[in-house]
């Protein structure tokens, strides 16, 4: 969740102090009902939302954890028109990136620096080297693509959307886009087929691709028009020059500028759909720098229809990771980690590297952020922990349809590519992360010729990547994505289960009910939703409690 995402370590209640003394009574005993939790569920409470899988718009390494729910995945009989709430949605990963962030620990690719532009124009730019590469990758997918058709048995599966995300996929040339998208839906073969529901609700198949400033030019947004891509993913991150160096970034706020420009000209200032990143929390980044960022970005023209806004997680084994290695030792122990969070920061003349901020200008920089996107005159609905929804005219929110489908219940989808997750008939599967072993791995796929079904739709494996999921656990699940969101938490639909019933209800009511009296969980009937933005910020404390009531309830 948002509030564990810097230091996974220690209870992410510890470093809200900003909240004040009045919910210091929170503070205490949330310590406590953290600590009540069993390691199991306390680590799955503190693992915050993947993004390879749940991809909340854009190159943000800051939110991780696989989501699974546990409902079997249906796929449409060609005789019936399928619905909405039965179609999946699909992501592919392309993995290459000019070069690894400073906060990046994903599955990529390095290639350098460079601009995508026309096929031609790719052969003179891009080395032999990489352009084998990318054959090599390219025929990876299609392998797993193809695999997915024979396991349909002719039937097209519906997809409410598709999803590339990366890496930087504007990096990829223009020919293995335009292939990979030719196998997923036009080929004869092709196992996928897009969704063409309109019924004035904004219910249209959602086609996204992640880029970032500076790697593509209008030829190259011309050509993914033409391919089908309806909606794009740009990695701004910041608007401070200083703030993009510090983070390992190519880009600079030019190029953001330059890249909405030519988003706007290719299509359209009124019909342009791109959603925008920023990241709280970067070392060196001031409050005054975050205000500053948030009005630019509410500036841009056109205006984006999503923002997501994360809060920076430093993670072991990256560069700021090795960074502040001392800072995330100390903060392993619970107490000593509380008395820093009231301790200034150590002087940047002192460091050799930025500060980072410090856990009351993260929770301001969070606050702050949701007061002012949701302000009548910025007009941004906040329907999930980071992401914000720009209203149309007709009050309606351009949400994420892909991301939507991880936080729903029953959500179901595709995934391909290095290191993907996927969640179909009830089981998680995780492709090897592993250049070399992905493509040996679609290559072995490629040459089965029996008729067992595809390993991410299997109960036998050989690989320790298929989990299913038995029933507590996609009760968890479903209740710590539910809760991630604005419309909270439908205790009906548990009630009424046949799985759970009134008994787990009734330990999820106790579970947050010293949340409710102290203002931070509203009870509406039979639905839960933390409240905006506090109830967010405390969002691990508030899901680690209703776990230790399910496991009391359980004993």
């Amino acid at each position: 969740m948002l509030t564990n995402n810097r230091r996974r370590s220690s209870p992410p209640i510890l470093r809200w102090c900003l909240l004040g003394a009045p919910l210091f009574s929170v503070m205490t005993a949330s310590s406590f009902y953290w600590n009540r939790l069993p390691p199991h569920r306390r680590k799955r409470c503190c693992t915050s939302i993947r993004r390879h899988q749940l991809h909340s718009d854009g190159n943000v390494a800051s939110i991780k954890q696989h989501t699974v729910l546990h409902q079997q995945a249906n796929i449409y009989n060609n005789h019936n028109e399928p619905s909405w709430n039965e179609s999946f949605g699909l992501y592919v990963h392309i993995p290459y990136c000019r070069r690894r962030c400073n906060y990046c620990d994903f599955a990529i690719v390095p290639i350098g620096n460079t601009v995508s532009g026309g096929d031609e124009e790719d052969k003179t730019t891009r080395s032999l080297g990489f352009r084998a590469f990318d054959e090599d990758y390219k025929s990876a997918i299609i392998n797993e693509i193809n695999m997915i058709g024979k396991s349909s048995h002719g039937r097209k599966i519906p997809l409410r959307s598709i999803y590339f995300g990366g890496g930087t996929p504007s990096l990829a040339p223009l020919s293995t886009l335009r292939d990979i998208m030719h196998a997923l839906l036009h080929s004869d073969s092709a196992p996928f087929q897009l969704l063409k529901i309109d019924d004035g609700n904004n219910e249209t198949a959602e086609v996204t691709i992640e880029m970032d400033p500076g790697t593509f030019n209008k030829k190259f947004l011309q050509s993914i028009k033409d391919y089908g891509f309806n909606r794009i993913s740009l990695g701004v991150q910041s608007f401070d020059d200083n703030l993009l160096a510090t983070m390992g970034r190519v880009h600079r706020s030019a190029d953001i500028y330059s890249s909405v420009k030519m988003i706007a000209e290719v299509f359209g200032e009124d019909k342009a759909n791109y959603s925008i990143d920023l990241i709280s929390g970067v070392p060196g980044l001031t409050l005054a720098g975050w205000t500053e960022a948030l009005y630019k970005a509410v500036n841009l023209r056109p205006k984006p229809k999503h923002i997501s806004v994360y809060d920076l997680q430093v993670e072991s084994g990256t560069t700021f990771g090795k960074w502040y290695a001392d800072m995330e030792e100390k903060e392993d122990d619970e107490e000593e980690a509380n008395v820093m969070a009231r301790m200034p920061l150590i002087p940047p003349s002192l460091s050799l590297h930025p500060s980072l901020p410090s856990a009351d200008d993260c929770a301001f920089m969070y606050r702050y952020a949701s007061g002012y996107l949701r302000d009548s005159n910025n007009n941004y609905e906040h329907y999930e922990i980071s992401s914000y929804a720009l209203r149309d005219e007709n009050g309606r929110p351009h949400r994420s349809k892909h991301n939507q489908i991880y936080w729903e219940i029953g959500g179901k989808w595709y995934a391909i590519g290095l290191g993907a997750t996927s969640n179909v008939n009830g089981m998680r599967y995780s492709r090897p992360r592993a250049l070399s072993d992905y493509i040996s791995w679609t290559k072995a796929l490629g040459g089965n010729n029996d008729t067992n079904e595809p390993p991410w739709m299997s109960n036998v494996s050989e690989q320790d990547t298929n989990q299913t999921v038995d029933k507590d656990d996609a009760l968890l699940d479903i209740i710590m994505t539910r809760l991630r969101t604005s419309d909270g938490l439908d205790l009906d639909w548990i009630a009424n289960n046949n799985e759970y019933g009134d008994s787990y209800v009734e330990a999820i009511m106790k579970g947050v009910k010293f949340f409710e009296d102290t203002d931070l969980v509203t009870v509406s009937g039979r639905n839960i939703k933390l409240k905006d933005p506090d109830g967010f910020l405390f969002s691990n404390n508030i899901i680690s409690n209703i776990f230790a009531e399910l496991d009391d309830d359980a004993d």
